[in-house]
């Protein structure tokens, strides 16, 4: 009956509206509203129909369904989301654990008012530009007496905040577990102040703190000792870290990168459970390398980059200690006092080797290891054509290769084709003698593989090709750019755009 009633109440609205009538009746029970679309083109009359009042399905969520359900937006749509309605506004502030704010100097009198919103944050960055004057010690107090359960903090160009405002906030937070710093006021007694009382703390970032160099002789300690991963960045006076580097015993991860200062003699108290290391523009030698030999016999993970006084000599030295290396990364500034003999060490004694990046270094295929499954070769003169055959034949399990400004061509590209069984992904760069015909043997020849070649030539002639395992040919002509289903599996300590980094980047996307 309800729904013969239904269908004879529209009847009759039909014909009201047929008639010239202005208003339609309807039956209590069922609300029906009047909907106006714009007339086509050509079309004389308004178009009507009908839609059954629309109901709020969500006001059937418990308000914990809801705050579920936010917690999986991006932070702009989350932002969107709490405009819908007061209990969207309340449901997206209980929900939300991350908060990113604009460190400047007036930020100070409203965070009491957004952090008694946001009351449920364990992660807070707070970033002031250069020109700007930043929050000060009060203003870092007052995060941490209204977020006291904060596990992760990071402070950016915070030149206000001074040691003593660390160390009071570092009383308020026992629960900090991640604290990252750069381009800050404090030094190093605030740090030191900070693994003191912050007994979970586990991963350290220090970059750019100008106020160490003021301090020649005060140092970090390493408080209780949990740290597992630390990174130190442009300092002047890295050495006061060397306390906390011998003092954190369960440290697995090191980076250090652009610090003064000799650092042989502070590598020989690193910690034993190191797995790994990542060393950039410091001044360390063979005598650092056997250090790290003779300390981690579990190191899996090796960067030396732009550390010209390591030979050939260190790299042995490390063979023999660290045998459980999965990934080695290597450039030699083209000094040449890294080459063959270093890596034959590394091939014979480092059984596990997966990932091997030489960039700037003369090396020839004989000195790479048998079990290779990574490989990248940058801006090397003596990697031709035989010797990229020779790399082909040795490295049977090789699924990815990335070849950059080397003398190879397409004699080069005929020995991939006919190589590499497990060969996944390739890709050429700035080799100047390769050319399109070859590039597109190479596509013909290996379907299942994906090929991308960016060579002068090539491009030239509109060619970078792509080609996905398992699916249809794809040809582009769109230079060097990533492509954008690429995922990061590898990390590198050179920049996001550098070839070597982009290209295990696409090479780590599922095919």
């Amino acid at each position: 009956m309800g729904g013969a009633q239904s269908i004879h109440a529209r009847r009759e609205a039909d014909l009201q509206i047929a008639r010239g009538s202005e208003e339609i009746s309807a039956p209590a029970a069922e609300s029906i509203t009047l909907c106006s679309v714009a007339p086509e083109s050509g079309s004389s009359s308004e178009r009507f129909f009908w839609l059954e009042e629309a109901t709020d399905l969500t006001t059937r969520l418990t308000d914990d369904c809801l705050e579920l359900v936010l917690e999986k937006l991006p932070l702009k749509d989350r932002r969107s989301c709490s405009l819908v309605c007061q209990r969207w506004f309340r449901a997206e502030a209980q929900s939300r654990q991350l908060l990113l704010l604009s460190a400047n100097a007036n930020l100070s009198p409203n965070l009491p008012d957004l952090l008694h919103r946001f009351k449920h944050i364990t992660k807070l960055a707070l970033r002031c530009d250069r020109s700007s004057a930043s929050i000060d010690d009060g203003g870092l107090l007052l995060v941490g007496r209204y977020a006291p359960q904060l596990e992760r903090l990071k402070l950016k160009g915070c030149k206000q905040i001074t040691d003593q405002g660390l160390e009071d906030f570092s009383k308020l937070c026992p629960s900090l577990r991640k604290l990252s710093c750069g381009s800050c006021g404090f030094g190093a007694r605030g740090l030191d102040a900070i693994l003191a009382n912050c007994e979970l703390l586990k991963d350290l970032s220090v970059k750019r703190l100008k106020n160490l160099f003021q301090e020649p002789d005060a140092s970090v300690r390493a408080g209780a000792g949990k740290l597992r991963r630390l990174c130190l960045k442009d300092l002047a006076n890295a050495h006061v870290f060397q306390p906390l580097i011998a003092g954190s015993t369960q440290l697995h991860s090191l980076v250090l990168a652009r610090l003064s200062g000799d650092w042989d003699e502070l590598l020989a108290a690193i910690p034993r459970r190191l797995t790994e290391l990542r060393m950039e523009k410091i001044h360390v030698g063979d005598a650092g390398l056997a250090a790290i030999s003779a300390a981690c016999k579990a190191l899996e993970v090796l960067y030396v980059v732009k550390c010209p006084q390591c030979t050939n000599a260190g790299l042995s030295a490390l063979a023999h200690g660290c045998r459980s290396l999965r990934k080695l990364h290597l450039d030699g500034c083209f000094v040449g006092r890294i080459g063959d003999e270093g890596l034959a060490a590394i091939g014979q004694r480092c059984p596990e080797l997966q990932e091997l990046v030489l960039i700037r270094l003369n090396v020839r295929s004989a000195s790479l290891a048998l079990g290779l499954e990574r490989l990248a070769i940058c801006n090397s003169e003596s990697f031709g054509d035989a010797e990229l055959s020779c790399a082909v034949l040795r490295c049977r399990e090789l699924k990815k290769l990335c070849i950059k400004s080397c003398p190879i061509s397409d004699v080069g590209l005929e020995a991939i084709a006919a190589g590499c069984p497990s060969l996944v992904k390739v890709k050429i760069k700035k080799c100047r003698r390769v050319s399109a015909p070859g590039a597109s043997m190479l596509q013909s020849a290996r379907e299942a593989v994906v090929v991308v070649v960016d060579s002068p030539v090539a491009v030239a002639a509109g060619m970078d090709l792509e080609r996905r395992r398992g699916g249809p040919p794809a040809l582009a002509a769109r230079g060097p750019a990533t492509s954008s289903h690429a995922k990061t599996r590898f990390s590198f300590l050179t920049g996001p755009s550098n070839f070597v980094a982009c290209t295990l980047r696409r090479m780590a996307a599922p095919s």
